[in-house]
């Protein structure tokens, strides 16, 4: 799985845990970079379950992400 799934599947899994507590963000939200403390924990605890259930590092997985993503804007890509 690459890099960009597994953050966005760890991603609609926290998405899964904030709307358990009735509340709802756009599909296009991205708690990995949440500030809010209730979403930064909603992070958190998908982080924990899907490392735990996947033994994957999603903060690797993140880094890498973001790494090609900076790289595909710094050569004019579109992503």
């Amino acid at each position: 799985m690459t890099p960009k799934k597994l953050v966005r599947r760890c991603n609609a899994l926290a998405r899964k845990f904030y709307a358990d507590e009735g509340y709802r963000v756009p599909e296009s939200f991205k708690f990995y970079d949440a500030t809010h403390p209730h979403e930064v924990a909603c992070w958190h605890k998908a982080v924990l379950a899907y490392e735990h259930i996947r033994k994957c590092d999603i903060g690797d997985a993140l880094d890498e992400m973001r790494d090609d993503e900076q790289a595909t804007t710094s050569s004019g890509g579109d992503g």
